[in-house]
């Protein structure tokens, strides 16, 4: 019992910690997006930190293997990228 436990406490710290990194992440790629602070590369280098927490996030809550999911996570950051360069 005491294992579930560790194990169900660990996977909980898991996602809590990747629910902080992302929130991180995501307001400082917002306020350097307003302030217009950050350049082209530092843009998608957050918005790249932010799909792969976001993809994490999904394994850590649910484990099983997914496929394409590195496929998915470049159109993201495609489209992240496209997104803010058409502001």
């Amino acid at each position: 019992m005491t294992e579930k436990t560790t194990g169900q406490e660990s996977r909980d710290d898991l996602l809590l910690s990747i629910r902080r990194l992302a929130k991180i992440v995501l307001d400082k790629l917002e306020q350097g997006s307003s302030e217009g602070t950050l350049d082209q590369a530092q843009i998608r280098l957050l918005g790249s930190i932010a799909t792969r927490s976001h993809a994490l996030w999904q394994e850590a809550l649910n484990p099983r293997p997914r496929r394409g999911l590195r496929r998915e996570m470049r159109e993201e950051e495609d489209r992240l990228a496209d997104q803010h360069t058409g502001e």
